[in-house]
């Protein structure tokens, strides 16, 4: 029988019931990174969008160093979407959505910033084109799209390689990218602005500051 050569989904229920043993040591890093980028571009009093947000563990952050005036998190796991509205229940600036980045319908509003953090990698080349382009959807012209995904690398090869081969890697569908593959997703979309990999993420990670054309 020939098998598939689809790599098995991600399970995101596990994961933000029981979030990948490394996570609370990258999550700082890269936290420290967006508020830079967020304050760099109006992130105070602005209205701000993160896509595959989920339980996020970047809102604390922002919200206590940035102050924006929105923050609205769109996925499409329930389960980490309650969590986070549980912990968010009486703040007005938050607000949450079961939305998928590749069906995302015509947006109500449009934002100042629209981010996401280890999303757009979860997809083959067509559906990461297709999560890269919903980003500038839900942007106001102008308006700023930061966006991170793991690229390989010599130390994100050996990590990873050294999970899988340990039975320890849960990200069974992350596709790292090459920066030229975002660069085609954006043409005529946006404008890179900055672009640089996050080293002391050890699975390592560009982070990509994009400002929206039109």
């Amino acid at each position: 029988m020939e098998r598939s050569l689809k790599p098995a989904q991600t399970d995101w229920d596990s994961y933000y019931a029981r979030p990948y043993r490394t996570a609370s040591l990258t999550r700082r890093h890269t936290a420290s990174i967006l508020v830079e980028l967020l304050r760099k571009n109006g992130g105070a009093q602005a209205s701000i969008l993160e896509f595959g947000g989920a339980n996020s563990c970047f809102i604390d952050q922002i919200l206590a160093e940035v102050a924006p005036a929105r923050y609205d998190v769109i996925d499409s796991n329930r389960l980490g979407l309650d969590l986070l509205r549980s912990r968010y229940a009486s703040d007005g600036r938050v607000s949450v959505g079961l939305g998928d980045v590749l069906s995302a319908s015509k947006p109500d509003r449009l934002y100042d910033i629209v981010f996401s953090v280890g999303l757009i990698e979860h997809f083959d080349p067509a559906g990461t084109a297709r999560a890269v382009a919903a980003h500038f959807d839900y942007l106001r012209p102008g308006g700023t799209a930061i966006i991170t995904f793991p690229t390989p690398t010599w130390l994100y090869r050996a990590v990873r390689g050294l999970a899988e081969a340990t039975n320890n890697w849960i990200f069974h569908d992350e596709r790292p990218l090459r920066l030229p593959e975002f660069e085609r997703a954006v043409a005529g979309l946006g404008e890179i602005r900055s672009a640089r990999i996050l080293w002391p993420l050890i699975l390592t990670q560009y982070c990509v500051e994009v400002r929206k054309l039109r």
